[in-house]
């Protein structure tokens, strides 16, 4: 299976406090989302995330941040995980009212 087709809105690294405050039903999860290395500024967002809105670590960036391999120790990586992932983050995508051009397209 191929990579998660990410195109760089910036929408998830926006809403980080909201995903680090969060319970999840399993425990790895919550764990992965413990150790998450940065911050949340004021406003919700990853500290990682640059003014033109890219991650400023996303080549290394956390485990829990990485779609396929986060999943993969999951055990979740398959077509239905995949659909998830798109359909959230083109709900992000359309609550932003970004352009269509950030949509995941599978």
């Amino acid at each position: 299976m191929n990579d998660f087709p990410c195109t760089s809105c910036g929408e998830c690294c926006r809403h980080v406090q909201s995903r680090l405050t969060q319970t999840y039903d399993d425990p790895i999860l919550n764990d992965l989302m413990n150790r998450f290395p940065y911050k949340a500024r004021e406003d919700g967002s990853c500290e990682m995330l640059t003014d033109d809105g890219l991650c400023s670590v996303y080549d290394h960036r956390p485990l829990v941040c990485n779609v396929k391999l986060g999943a993969l120790l999951l055990g979740l990586y398959n077509d239905d995980w995949v659909q998830m992932q798109a359909d959230a983050c083109n709900e992000m995508i359309k609550k932003a009212n970004l352009d269509d051009k950030f949509k995941v397209v599978l």
